[in-house]
């Protein structure tokens, strides 16, 4: 009987081998391992869904907004995200403080008085002791409205300006026997036609207009307490100045300084910039304010960390870009929400100067790149594509 039972029950096992489907070891390596909820498909495999998420963490490190399907995301605006910040080949190694526009490309000023012009083969060494050929450092620059004059400022009272056109420098260092260090500098009008103020460690400005191609000197005057004014801009109706202890100050074309906030301001400002209906100021601790004049109000923003050490705005593109110490870059990407851009260095950066693009009748030529500049001669590039701006 047990001998019955053994070939039946090898009979069954000979049938059912006979029926069922091959069984191949190796299947499992073929299969979902982890057997997860998404199972391969026809159209696309788990590598490809990694390489999608790959490509997602890699826009998210870059500052981008991912999205789905691993792209760069649009900003609200409907522009896409801005590329990557890109460290350019610095003729030097010294501490570049400011960087502005020109006519004919971006200028940069620094460390020992050089000036430093960017060419379309790079930048290049245009002066290398200031303009009064004393070493004297020039911390803050800036440009005429049509970019042909460009004005900078320094220690011991170092002060200049260089014709783009013809290339010719003038030194009006310590004008009224004023020595002190001029911290910042703001231009407005045309060439021959501009007006200056500078700003000095003291807490003085100094009013001067260019009348029959030459400087006219007015009076020195102290819109706060006498405490350091590090920044100044020339707005669309006046001049802004912001000093080291909290406050931010305004003048109209009649010249008269008129305090304006910060009310409870709790961080020190370092750059102040202005424009048509919106004032921003770069404070400590990776806090900016900005400043409605029709309303008379100010309202703090948390950017990032560090110290800003500028800020400004594009408002043909609505880009607004920070700088700040620690190699950080930071840009809005929404009305309140501000993104940290990957940088090469961390090199603190000191100045800032968007792509510009003019025309107008002032005639400046497109230039669709951001610079930033800081310590060790470091100068940061962005090209961005600016034909969808408008002026």
């Amino acid at each position: 009987m047990i001998d019955r039972l053994d070939d039946s029950l090898g009979d069954a096992i000979e049938w059912l081998t006979e029926i069922g489907p091959e069984i191949d070891p190796s299947a499992n390596s073929e299969s979902d391992s982890d057997f997860d909820s998404n199972p391969d498909s026809e159209s696309g495999s788990d590598s490809e869904s990694e390489a999608a998420d790959s490509a997602s963490n890699a826009a998210s490190r870059d500052g981008a907004v991912p999205r789905s399907d691993g792209g760069r995301e649009t900003d609200p605006s409907g522009a896409q995200a801005a590329a990557d910040w890109e460290e350019a080949d610095s003729p030097t190694s010294r501490t570049l403080h400011g960087v502005v526009h020109g006519a004919d490309g971006a200028y940069a000023c620094g460390e020992g008085g050089i000036l430093l012009h960017r060419r379309d083969d790079g930048w290049q060494t245009l002066i290398e002791r200031g303009p009064g050929v004393a070493d004297n450092t020039l911390r803050t620059i800036d440009a005429t409205a049509d970019g042909c004059r460009l004005w900078f400022a320094g220690d011991s009272g170092a002060l200049g300006y260089y014709d783009v056109a013809d290339g010719y420098l003038s030194d009006y260092s310590a004008p009224g026997e004023k020595t002190s260090t001029w911290e910042g500098i703001a231009v407005s009008g045309p060439t021959g036609e501009e007006r200056i103020r500078i700003a000095n460690g003291s807490g003085e400005v100094l009013d001067c207009t260019v009348e029959d191609g030459c400087p006219a000197w007015g009076d020195v005057v102290e819109p706060g307490g006498g405490s350091t004014i590090p920044g100044l801009t020339a707005g669309p109706d006046g001049f802004y100045a912001i000093d080291t202890s909290g406050g931010a100050y305004y003048a109209d074309a009649n010249g008269e300084w008129e305090r304006i906030g910060v009310r409870n301001a709790e961080v020190d400002f370092y750059d102040i910039w202005a424009g048509d209906e919106t004032v921003f100021v770069a404070g400590a601790d990776g806090v900016a304010y900005r400043y409605d004049p029709r309303c008379e109000n100010w309202t703090p923003i948390n950017v990032g960390q560090g110290a800003l050490q500028s800020i400004q705005v594009d408002e043909g593109s609505n880009t607004a870009v920070a700088v700040a110490t620690g190699g950080r870059v930071y840009e809005r990407i929404e009305s309140i929400r501000w993104e940290e851009r990957d940088t090469p260095t961390e090199q603190s950066l000191l100045d800032l100067a968007l792509a510009r693009q003019r025309s107008d009748d002032e005639g400046l030529a497109t230039v669709p790149v951001d610079i930033a500049v800081g310590a060790g001669g470091t100068v940061l590039e962005r090209h961005r594509d600016r034909s969808d701006t408008t002026d």
